[in-house]
């Protein structure tokens, strides 16, 4: 046989860390090779794969297992996430025992997300290119995933959402998959650091499925879990709803664990996507509100794509097993990138970044809450408290975080118009909206998503402008994060659009023409809702419509919440004044009410914003009188209700306008009581989460010093062990790796534990800390305690 190849050893590493790093595909290597030479060929590097299976195998110490390969079990090949907890690896031997005020800080978080950008055309087949992985790393086995598919794929059908559509912009993202075998990937991961769970990805055939993401979401499961588990996902509101119903069809077939059994799940959404859902959505999953998260985002799986989004290209026109393999190297690349940089991620060179953060803001917070709390009128707080502890208990009681006072909601005029489309549709109306155009997003949820899609772009535009030369690293890329996921949200939503207004699509191809190559921040990207067209282009009135319909209670509600704060801000100022002595108090107080002044004039602002919309609107609806009842806000509509706040004499002192709307009685009655309940139940809520983070920062930080002592011990272990099914000069090549990788996990260990000498005793003392049992700042009288 003739020798066709031959490549060393050094050349495949020098490949494999190349194509971590610049996302370069073989063919490309091989060529760049092929021009140092003499610039010709054509032929690709045909041992890549097993070099990488190879390697992949290695570094697991399967070399060190009598069963070699073949007794490679799921998952095993995978790199664990050293902060997450692991049973039997960096959790203390009681840790099941734990009373229920610590039990939570044994919980893992993971993440539930697709990626529509991992597409894989339809080209070779499972028998033509198997893999060599097939499910020991990150990728779920392939052969049970395609039998699982078979089996339930016309059992299993997505539930009707209550909540807005989400799925419309999913779908919209898998547009053009004609042709293709894969249109994304689905994943389980680590929701706090960002690393890849073990046999928790796979393909998506045509959007994001509910069996598709069961199957990920179960697999992870059986990779050693704790009892508790918070879920976090964008869409968690309707997947959790009958995901107890959908196992029990699955059975423990093709390896599904039962998800509940002995453990206890919670379901949250990502604190980004949250701001998309409905009202009652915001309350219940949220991860600013709900107990034991600590300050967990829930955005760590966005922010993984995009390190693996750059091999997209040469990864769609592979055959599924060399795609696979080439993914999963990638993803163990990323996590051992983290695994590494995990004493960065807790420290920035001489301090350490998260820990500063929390410990800063724990006292922050619990400081302002006690202001707060003892601001009040005892009863209410007594009755608070008890209302809240028992929400926290038991989430189906009455939530205190909900308001209850009417008012004209968004959400109202959304119900309408969802019943207006379901009439037409049931009476097969003619129309010249042509409603059927899009299946999922009928006009008035296109308008309803547009408006979110603008406050998504108005809060961006907020946090950005806070953005200083100050800022942190971190700070900086949470910006950029919500930048991108928001510009991705758009397009979705705009390819919609073209669909129903064309002539927005033709606005906005304008606009790239006159703007040449200058670049649109996200923030600032024209829409183009109906009111954006008036005296542009044409737009049909029935669109205009929608859009005043949505826009009238948009308007509404700003007020209704502007109101709500002037009062609270009253109630902030008059505190002040009969209890808060000291400079030191003083300076915490006026922070607190610059935060309050902020967040009206961001109201008003959107207000204007909205009526100025409305009035775009009325130029062609011309609608009659309502121009009297949502005047135009200004300072000093928004100015002090009480003669202390308002600096003009009695005599002079008017009532504005606001505070003589019908709904607006309600604001100062019941309304007063329950704005001030729902902002102490936040202050108190934002003092327990930092008090978490504090907890949970220092319970990983000692999971992961555990975690490198446990592979330290296993890797020496494999080190002094025998190996006579080889001869001895392999066997001495055997202990060397072994002791090698034993060496770097005790250096890593020894490194860290350096790196983060005393900040355990930081986390755990000062203001808002633990205080023997008690783990959490709570009102007890007129002095705030400990729990």
């Amino acid at each position: 046989m003739s020798l066709l190849v031959l490549v060393t050893f050094e050349l495949l590493r020098n490949f494999q860390l190349l194509s971590f790093m610049s996302k370069i595909s073989a063919f490309e290597y091989y060529q760049t090779l092929v021009r140092l030479t003499d610039n010709t060929g054509t032929k690709d590097l045909p041992m890549v794969r097993e070099w990488r299976h190879i390697k992949l195998l290695k570094r697991a110490g399967r070399g060190h297992d009598v069963t070699g390969a073949k007794g490679t079990r799921a998952g095993e090949c995978a790199v664990l996430c050293p902060a997450c907890p692991l049973p039997g690896i960096n959790l203390p031997k009681d840790w099941k025992s734990s009373p229920p005020e610590t039990e939570w800080l044994y919980a893992l978080f993971v993440g539930i997300d697709a990626n529509f950008r991992l597409k894989r055309l339809n080209v070779s087949s499972e028998e033509k290119d198997p893999g060599l992985n097939r499910g020991c790393a990150y990728f779920v086995d392939p052969a049970s995933f395609a039998q699982y598919l078979e089996a339930f794929q016309d059992k299993i059908e997505d539930d009707i959402s209550d909540c807005n559509n989400h799925d419309a912009i999913k779908s919209a993202s898998i547009r053009g998959a004609k042709g293709l075998a894969a249109s994304g990937i689905g994943k389980t991961e680590c929701a706090r650091h960002d690393m890849k769970r073990a046999v928790s990805l796979g393909d998506l055939q045509k959007g994001e499925k509910y069996l598709n993401m069961d199957y990920f979401f179960g697999s992870s499961l059986t990779q050693n879990t704790p009892k508790i588990v918070i879920v976090s996902y964008d869409i968690a509101c309707q997947w959790h709803r009958n995901l107890r119903k959908r196992f029990d069809v699955y059975g423990r077939s093709f390896g599904l664990p039962d998800p509940y059994g002995d453990r206890q799940l919670r379901f949250v959404v990502p604190k980004f996507h949250l701001l998309a859902h409905v009202d009652k959505c915001k309350v219940t999953y949220s991860l600013n509100l709900l107990p034991n998260v600590g300050r967990t985002d829930g955005e760590a799986p966005e922010r993984g794509w995009a390190a693996v989004n750059a091999v997209a290209n040469s990864t769609k026109e592979m055959g599924p097993g060399s795609r696979r393999d080439t993914l999963d190297d990638h993803f163990g690349d990323y996590n051992w990138r983290k695994y590494m940089s995990l004493r960065t991620i807790f420290c920035d060179t001489i301090i350490l970044r998260k820990a500063k953060e929390a410990i800063q803001q724990r006292e922050e917070h619990v400081v302002a809450f006690e202001e707060f709390d003892a601001a009040l009128p005892e009863q209410d707080v007594v009755e608070w408290t008890l209302q809240v502890q028992t929400w926290e208990r038991n989430p189906s009681a009455t939530n205190p975080f909900q308001a209850t006072v009417t008012k004209i909601t968004e959400n109202a005029v959304r119900l309408e118009l969802a019943l207006e489309d379901q009439a037409r549709l049931r009476e097969d109306l003619t129309t010249s909206l042509n409603d059927t155009v899009h299946n999922d997003v009928p006009p008035g949820r296109l308008i309803a998503q547009g408006l979110e899609l603008e406050d998504l772009q108005r809060n961006l535009r907020i946090d950005s402008a806070d953005i200083s030369e100050s800022s942190t690293s971190l700070q900086r890329s949470k910006i950029i994060e919500r930048s991108n996921s928001l510009f991705r949200k758009i397009e979705a939503w705009t390819s919609i659009q073209s669909l129903y207004i064309p002539l927005a699509s033709t606005l906005r191809l304008r606009d790239d023409q006159l703007g040449s190559e200058e670049h649109v921040p996200t923030a600032d990207i024209n829409l183009y809702l109906p009111s954006d067209m008036v005296g542009k282009a044409y737009c049909d009135l029935k669109f205009l419509d929608i859009e005043w319909r949505l826009r009238w209670a948009q308007a509404h509600e700003t007020l209704h919440e502007i109101r709500r704060t002037i009062l609270l801000r009253s109630q902030m100022r008059k505190s002040k004044e009969q209890l808060i002595t000291g400079q030191k108090m003083h300076t915490r107080s006026n922070t607190l009410l610059k935060d309050i002044a902020d967040r009206i004039r961001h109201a008003v602002q959107k207000y204007n914003l909205i009526r100025n919309a409305l009035v775009k609107l009325d130029r062609l609806l011309e609608k009659d009188s309502w121009a009297s009842i949502l005047r135009e806000l200004t300072d000093d509509d928004v100015g002090g209700i009480t003669a202390v706040e308002d600096d003009r004499p009695e005599g002079s002192r008017t009532v504005s306008w606001i505070w003589k709307m019908a709904e607006a009685d309600a604001v100062e009655g019941e309304g007063k009581q329950e704005a001030l309940r729902i902002e102490w139940c936040k202050a108190r809520a934002r003092a327990h989460r930092w008090q978490e983070e504090c907890m949970l920062l220092n319970e990983e930080m000692r999971r992961i010093l555990a975690f490198f002592t446990y592979q330290e011990q296993l890797w020496a272990a494999r080190a002094t062990k025998q190996y006579p099914h080889v001869d001895a000069t392999v066997s001495t090549g055997f202990r060397a790796y072994a002791w090698r990788q034993s060496t770097i996990r005790q250096q890593l260990r020894t490194l860290y534990d350096r790196t983060w000498l005393n900040m355990s005793f930081r986390l755990t003392s000062g203001v808002g800390a633990q205080v023997g049992k008690q783990y959490h700042v709570e009102h007890t009288g007129k002095q705030s305690e400990r729990r």
